[in-house]
């Protein structure tokens, strides 16, 4: 999992599975970059998803902190609850636990 990422204000451009999708994505959007020299960089799995979320949901991408290893990851500030992405079986576990369903009663 990689992103391009201007190192020192750790502003995301672009991610991906591999450093060429990382780039592909970034491309993909670009009309033109006059600016800073951007590297490419591993991220953590947690940036990633939040990332991909973000994403589907058509929003801006989030800034990010590079960590002693050269890693990007979530900024310490970073709302966790920004990304809670939730599968059917916990919506329907949820709706069971509140009660019966309308329609049955």
């Amino acid at each position: 999992m990689y992103v391009i990422v201007h190192s020192k204000s750790g502003q995301i451009f672009g991610f991906g599975l591999t450093p060429k999708k990382a780039m592909d994505h970034f491309l993909r959007g670009l009309l033109s970059y006059d600016g800073p020299r951007l590297d490419t960089r591993r991220c953590s799995p947690a940036l990633y998803r939040q990332l991909q979320a973000l994403e589907r949901r058509g929003m801006f991408f989030v800034d990010c902190r590079i960590n002693r290893d050269g890693v990007a990851v979530c900024r310490k500030d970073m709302p966790r609850a920004t990304v809670a992405v939730r599968t059917a079986k916990q919506r329907q576990r949820k709706r069971r636990l509140t009660g019966p369903h309308p329609s049955t009663s």
